[in-house]
């Protein structure tokens, strides 16, 4: 009998550490998802208030077009080349037909870059993908490093700006010009770079816009590929040596392409390059090159 009374108590005292065990582990559980969830939280707010000024940002731009540019044209003349007047009959309306006409679609974002450099003392320029939320304000210091994590105002912030290589002139001027921006798990910032992987999405989205303070420019993409951060040989040059060392690198980025294109590329064109991180292996950067153009 004592043996069974004994074997009960032992049985009982193994049940209930058992049960305060199970207990113990469904708390720590419930505190682990509690801090989990505090934690995305906090983080999706974060995301939320970097959209809310990036979006308060380029709609405060985009209030203002510039004037559309004007096209001359020649004035009218007789049959002696001489210019003819406007005086009565059919010449006033030959001369309306002859004001200067305005080019069609060319309404662009208007920026006063004085009136933001007061504001944001390091804005070098804008940059823009038509049908994304890729349309921010280019920044620039004396390091790759603080724009990482700082919006434009200089508040810390994680999702940072995009920002042009301290090493670069800031007029895009170098032979290529460096950009970074945090890939993001939506499409802000440089999370809509992800989809340029894709053929599909790279033939109708390969020309972004590029405002500076002088002059507006195209980037048109012509090579998108992976590199490792890691290694020294695979990192983009700003400054080549020569014609040869430049195009040399022009035919080893453009081997290395997911994407397909027939872009013109010469030793004459000035680059553009963007890079952010990418995450099919450890250091993984995302680049897409594309050539400055003049718009």
């Amino acid at each position: 009998m004592k043996n069974k009374r004994d074997k009960a108590i032992a049985d009982k005292s193994s049940k209930k550490k058992s049960v305060t065990l199970l207990y113990i582990i469904l708390g720590i559980s419930i505190a682990g998802i509690l801090i989990f969830g505090s934690w995305l939280g906090y983080d999706l707010f974060r995301d939320w208030q970097s959209q809310q000024f990036y979006t308060a940002f380029a709609a405060d731009i985009q209030t203002r077009p510039r004037t559309p540019t004007v096209r001359p044209t020649a004035p009218a003349s007789g049959a002696d080349g001489n210019f003819v007047s406007g005086t009565g009959g059919n010449a006033g309306a030959e001369a309306d037909d002859n004001k200067p006409e305005e080019e069609p679609d060319t309404w662009l974002p208007y920026m006063d870059f004085d009136l933001l450099a007061e504001r944001f003392p390091d804005i070098r320029g804008w940059i823009k993908l038509d049908g994304t939320p890729l349309n921010y304000p280019l920044m620039q210091t004396t390091d790759n490093d603080f724009y990482l994590y700082h919006l434009p105002d200089r508040t810390r912030h994680r999702s940072g700006s995009v920002f042009i290589d301290y090493r670069n002139s800031p007029d895009f001027t170098d032979r290529n010009t460096i950009i970074y921006g945090h890939m993001s798990r939506t499409d802000d910032m440089f999370g809509a770079l992800r989809h340029f992987r894709r053929q599909a999405f790279f033939d109708e989205n390969y020309i972004m816009h590029i405002y500076l303070p002088d002059r507006d420019y195209q980037v048109v993409i012509f090579t998108v590929y992976l590199v490792d951060s890691g290694d020294a040989n695979q990192i983009p040059v700003i400054d080549f040596r020569d014609d040869e060392h430049f195009m040399s690198n022009l035919s080893f980025i453009r081997s290395r392409s997911m994407v397909k294109s027939d872009i013109e590329v010469t030793a004459e064109d000035r680059l553009v390059t963007l890079a952010t991180c990418q995450y099919d292996f450890l250091n993984a950067r995302l680049i897409l090159v594309g050539k400055l153009v003049p718009f």
